[in-house]
């Protein structure tokens, strides 16, 4: 296959997707910082609250709410993997001469499931603690 010359125009088209995949993988790192740092904090929140109000009967255990936060920092490692999977992808297809853009649309369906689903259990799991 003979290779385009390269050109100002393809060149600079390319290092703007690069700068939007360096976007990207930054805001996924937000979410999966914000996960973990959340799976971290469970625990420390649900001890607060006993303290706090010793005498409510708690919807959930001590050791509920470990396994939850632990669920936490597992779903944002598992979800930050997902994210450098796809960054990797996406800079490879730049890399190449004939720019074909890989597919990473399932990647992305489960991310997107994997942090609403996380954000819902979040939120229910905090309301609970009350």
């Amino acid at each position: 296959m003979p290779q385009e010359p390269i050109n100002p125009t393809n060149e600079l088209a390319k290092e703007r997707n690069r700068a939007a995949a360096e976007r990207t993988i930054n805001a996924w790192l937000g979410i999966c910082l914000s996960l973990i740092g959340f799976g971290v904090a469970f625990d420390q929140i649900f001890r607060s609250l006993r303290q706090r109000f010793p005498d409510l009967n708690p919807a959930i255990t001590r050791e509920t709410a470990t396994l939850i936060g632990m669920g936490f920092v597992g779903w944002g490692l598992v979800l930050l993997g997902i994210a450098l999977v796809q960054h990797r992808l996406a800079i490879k297809s730049i890399a190449r001469p004939d720019y074909l853009m890989l597919s990473v649309g399932a990647l992305n369906r489960v991310v997107v499931v994997g942090i609403l689903s996380l954000g819902i259990a979040g939120l229910v799991a905090t309301l609970f603690l009350i």
